[in-house]
């Protein structure tokens, strides 16, 4: 048992020793690395998501889904009927602007 515990407690250790090597700048400071973007990518559209989708949401929460162009559709159907304001062409250049960018086959 207490060999189990110390290989556990330096197996521990050593995860920890190279995990602030893997995730270090050239500084060798410890450097997170996002995990979702922080800004809405360049793109048309990009101005009609900053200005309806900021509104009530962070830039994190829209660039994490990876829905399809059904999942857009409904969401901004959704969000058209809690008070957002699209005209059927800002609708259609947001809808393919958010699949382009953060649609499930999205490049990162």
């Amino acid at each position: 048992m207490l060999r189990r515990a110390l290989a556990f407690g330096v197996t521990l250790m050593a995860v920890a020793v190279l995990g602030v090597f893997a995730f270090s700048d050239d500084s060798g400071k410890a450097a997170r690395k996002r995990v979702y973007e922080q800004q809405f990518a360049e793109g048309e559209g990009k101005a009609i998501a900053e200005r309806s989708c900021l509104i009530c949401h962070s830039q994190t929460l829209v660039t994490q889904q990876a829905k399809d162009s059904t999942a857009w559709e409904k969401t901004l159907g959704t969000m058209e009927k809690w008070g957002v304001k699209l005209t059927r062409e800002e609708h259609d250049s947001l809808r393919t602007y958010l699949l382009a960018h953060y649609g499930p086959r999205a490049k990162k």
